[in-house]
């Protein structure tokens, strides 16, 4: 069975810079998807957006599961390094 869809998340950084400069960092492991997955980030004011669209088979549900899972880890630590003083 095709399973459709698509998961989004707003998260609300300090400043649009710093938006930009996770925006900038995120962008390149958001390449070579798993097939039925195609993603995109964007910075509307000072919230970065996070839309991952799917089109696969329900066995491959786990996919979407692990690439949510990553673009959560990478921005986590990407924050940690924002909100650490020089």
């Amino acid at each position: 069975m095709r399973v459709k869809g698509k998961v989004t998340l707003s998260i609300t950084m300090k400043t649009f810079e710093d938006c930009q400069a996770a925006l900038l960092s995120l962008l390149p492991d958001e390449r070579d998807l798993p097939p039925g997955l195609s993603s995109s980030i964007k910075c509307i004011g000072n919230q970065l957006i996070y839309e991952l669209n799917y089109d696969i088979d329900s066995e491959k549900l786990l996919s979407i599961y692990n690439t949510v899972d990553d673009f959560i880890r990478n921005l986590r630590i990407l924050m940690d390094s924002l909100n650490t003083p020089p």
